[in-house]
């Protein structure tokens, strides 16, 4: 009965949509109904008017939650295709796909709970417990794609952060070396292939962005986007910047690289400044009772033989 709770939702839905296509109840229609929206130049709401001279309906409060709804599916949608992006997890259709799974999984992990608690004997609990089971599997299988993707964007930040000071040296070689910008990724990119793959991936991307979009900072915004860095974030004003003033990019790569390097090694100090006090810890866990027997082990056996 539990599993019906879940299901019967879906197939009353399902079963709503098909009866509404079946009376041929079309979008326009729909909106016209929700929204006050006229379905054609043949009917006349009764409201204000607007500049053309024609009268509009004011949404009804239904009308008011359906957009509501809509911005707020627009908003997540947004959301979630730049959690894509940073994820690498890139598709025309990759945020529809990405809801699927989360419903999916939501729906595998309750109908899993449901199945062990109703078939397996061993198993003995009271119905609102059961109901809260199912319903905590549901909610885990509903985050678990999101966390996983979270997970895999800072893996990929994190790749790309550390390889990012040996491409700009990289960059620098080639620049001075006499190749423009396009060549020279094009060239960082099969070089750094095997050591940082995901930053070729992207250095690839850009590339190819450059190359086929009409705007190019478009191609630097995107690489902002997909890649939450504030080094990237200098990286792209700082090829900007270049690309409009004149610049030469060796003197700004170079001065780049400079800065990345402070601070990668201003990074490590504070690491190493804060070892001492994060093995405080551990130390009087495990060292001092360790140093605590072997000074006050033999005496303690000394005075149990005596």
């Amino acid at each position: 009965m539990e599993f019906l709770f879940f299901i019967l939702p879906m197939l009353i839905f399902i079963f709503g949509m098909l009866m509404l296509r079946e009376k041929g109840l079309a979008p326009e229609r729909i909106n016209s109904v929700i929204l006050g929206k006229p379905n054609n130049k043949k009917e006349q709401p009764a409201s204000e008017r607007t500049q053309n001279g024609q009268k509009k309906l004011k949404p009804s409060i239904l009308g008011k939650f359906y957009l509501m709804i809509r911005d707020q599916n627009a908003q997540s949608s947004q959301r979630i295709s730049r959690l894509l992006l940073k994820a690498g997890v890139r598709g025309d259709n990759a945020v529809e796909v990405f809801r699927l799974t989360r419903f999916a999984a939501a729906i595998a992990l309750s109908s899993f709970a449901w199945l062990v608690m109703t078939f397996a004997e061993q198993i003995e609990v009271t119905q609102p417990l059961k109901t809260f089971i199912i319903l905590a599997a549901g909610a885990v299988g509903f985050f678990l794609p999101t966390v996983l993707m979270i997970n895999n964007a800072i893996k990929r930040r994190d790749e790309i952060k550390a390889g990012l000071p040996d491409m700009l040296d990289l960059m620098v070689i080639c620049i001075q070396g006499g190749l423009s910008l396009e060549p020279a990724l094009t060239r960082v990119s099969s070089e750094i292939r095997h050591s940082y793959k995901v930053l070729s991936e992207e250095i690839t991307t850009l590339n190819v962005e450059l190359s086929y979009l009409g705007d190019r900072f478009q191609a630097y915004q995107n690489l902002q986007e997909r890649v939450d860095l504030p080094e990237v974030k200098s990286l792209v004003s700082m090829m900007y910047q270049s690309e409009k003033l004149g610049t030469p990019l060796a003197i700004a790569f170079n001065t780049l690289t400079t800065e990345t390097r402070k601070e990668r090694m201003s990074m490590a100090e504070r690491k190493a400044g804060s070892l001492s006090s994060k093995l405080t810890v551990p130390m009087i866990l495990f060292f001092v009772p360790a140093m605590f027997v072997v000074i006050l082990g033999p005496p303690i056996l000394q005075m149990m033989a005596m």
